[in-house]
């Protein structure tokens, strides 16, 4: 396989993998929430936005090499989480971006073995990956931060 389609595998699953992620999920399908801690809701809101960022500079760099942007779809075990309390998902989402950002370490290795068979350290695809790795760390650590807040947050009796 070429360098060129081995970038466009690379960025292709970049794009999957944030595409096909619930907290995208949730975003996509405004999926009504229960009143009350908005500060998780801009957290994710925050978070998803990052991760739009990420799929649209993706896609950007496939469609200026002319490459075919990926299919995607949401997995049909996404619709059960309508009506669901966002405290109740937190640690399924932190859980769910772990796995993604050890795809994205493999990812990231993919992309520096084609970097160094190209003998280029000019690589769009492998920079974004370890941009994306870097900053799906820190919304690990924001998420971890919310997930403890809301542990320690007493609970609400109503009357």
């Amino acid at each position: 396989m070429t360098s060129k389609h081995n970038e466009e595998a690379v960025l292709c699953r970049l794009v999957r993998l944030f595409r096909q992620s619930p907290l995208l999920y949730l975003s996509d399908s405004n999926i009504w929430t229960y009143r009350g801690d908005e500060q998780l809701k801009l957290t994710l809101v925050d978070v998803v936005s990052d991760h739009q960022n990420f799929i649209n500079r993706a896609e950007t760099i496939l469609v200026a090499e002319q490459l075919v942007l990926p299919r995607t779809f949401y997995p049909l075990a996404f619709t059960g989480w309508h009506d669901v309390d966002l405290g109740f998902l937190l640690p399924m989402l932190i859980a769910d971006l772990e796995k993604r950002k050890n795809a994205l370490i493999s990812l990231r290795d993919q992309a520096d073995e084609i970097v160094g068979r190209r003998g280029s350290g000019d690589d769009k695809a492998a920079e974004l990956v370890r941009e994306v790795i870097a900053s799906v760390e820190g919304h690990l650590e924001l998420l971890r931060q919310e997930a403890g807040r809301l542990k320690n947050k007493p609970a609400v009796v109503a009357s």
